[in-house]
C-alpha cells in the first residue's frame, strides 16, 4: 500500500509539472558531459519520441471518440510512454547518470497519477467501449502486436490542431543546445 504522503506529493508533482522538472532540467544541463556518441543516441531517441508523439497526435480527438488506432492500439497512453522516449533521449545527451535517475522518479511521480486521473475520466465518458479497450491496450507499456478492433485513422489537420508540429520545433533547440555544450567543453 502506497503511503498517504507519497500520494499527496504525486498529486503535487502532476499538478506543478514545470516546477517540478525544472531543477531537473537545468542540472541536465549544467552538469552536461555529452560526447558525439551520446548525441546521436540521445537525439535519435528524442527524435523517435517526438515522432510518436505526432503519430498519437494525429490519432486522439480529444474527449470526441475513443482513440484506438495507430499506437493507440498499442498503449493507452502513447504521449506518456513518447514524452518517456524523450526525456531519456535528453538524458541519454547530458551522459550524467545520477541526474537522469532523478529524471526518471520525477517522470514517474508526474505522470503515473496523471494516468489513474485521465483513465477514470475516459472511463466515464466512453464507459464499455473504454472497459473493453482498457482490456486489451496496456495502459503504459505497449504491447508489440496491434490490440483488434481499431477505429480511426490518421489525421495531420489533428497533429496541427493539437499544435504538435510547435512542440517539435522547440526539440530542435534542445538537441542543439547539448551539441553546443560538447563543443564548448572541448
Amino acid at each position: 500500500m502506497i503511503p498517504d504522503w507519497y500520494n499527496k506529493l504525486e498529486v503535487w508533482f502532476a499538478s506543478h509539472r514545470i516546477v517540478a522538472t525544472a531543477p531537473v532540467a537545468v542540472l541536465l544541463i549544467v552538469m552536461a558531459r555529452p560526447t558525439p556518441m551520446l548525441l546521436i543516441v540521445g537525439g535519435m531517441l528524442v527524435l523517435l519520441g517526438e515522432a510518436g508523439r505526432m503519430w498519437s497526435s494525429g490519432h486522439i480527438d480529444k474527449n470526441a471518440e475513443l482513440a484506438t488506432a495507430g499506437p493507440y492500439a498499442h498503449t493507452r497512453n502513447p504521449l506518456y510512454v513518447a514524452n518517456l522516449l524523450l526525456m531519456i533521449g535528453f538524458c541519454v545527451m547530458s551522459g550524467i547518470l545520477w541526474v537522469s535517475v532523478l529524471a526518471l522518479l520525477a517522470f514517474a511521480m508526474i505522470y503515473r497519477p496523471v494516468i489513474r486521473e485521465e483513465a477514470a475520466h475516459m472511463d466515464k465518458l466512453f464507459g464499455d467501449d473504454y472497459k473493453r479497450w482498457s482490456t486489451e491496450v496496456p495502459l503504459f507499456f505497449p504491447r508489440l502486436t496491434p490490440a483488434p478492433r481499431q477505429r480511426g485513422s490518421f489525421s495531420w489537420a489533428l497533429v496541427i490542431q493539437h499544435r504538435e508540429h510547435r512542440n517539435a520545433a522547440a526539440f530542435i533547440p534542445g538537441i542543439l543546445l547539448f551539441a553546443l555544450i560538447y563543443y564548448w567543453r572541448l
